[in-house]
């Protein structure tokens, strides 16, 4: 259905995030933490083999902006900066790009038909998309 989901959060811990879910996450990013077991929580325990990319170490005005990043496609962790966008350009982005939105719910009639599930009314037990 062309669903990206992504999971932010100022702390990435287990209460947060559930471990199974956040485990699975193939791509990890952090701004700057102020703990190691922050960076743990957020990147994995990998990020204590690669002490250049610890986000602990991403402190002062210098590193506003950047963050730690691991991949599945390279060894290690990487750092990036993020641009700044102002409200300003949000706004004509968001203008910009209206017209290519749609109502996820008008996707929904034909979702069933896609999928191979059964089209007949729900009922309270089994919800809307039960086979």
């Amino acid at each position: 259905m062309g669903i990206l989901v992504i999971l932010a959060t100022q702390k990435s811990t287990g209460d947060a995030i559930p471990t199974f879910i956040r485990d699975v996450c193939p791509i990890g990013l952090s701004f700057a933490q102020k703990t190691s077991d922050a960076a743990v929580a957020a990147l994995g325990e990998d990020i204590r083999n690669w002490p250049d990319a610890d986000p602990v170490n991403l402190q002062g005005p210098a590193y506003v902006g950047v963050a730690s990043m691991n991949h599945p496609t390279r060894p290690g962790f990487l750092r990036i900066r993020t641009p700044l966008v102002t409200g300003d350009d949000s706004a004509t982005i968001a203008h910009q790009t209206a017209h290519l939105t749609q109502d996820p719910a008008t996707l929904l009639p034909q979702a069933p038909d896609r999928i191979g599930l059964d089209k007949t009314a729900p009922d309270e037990e089994s919800g809307p998309l039960a086979a």
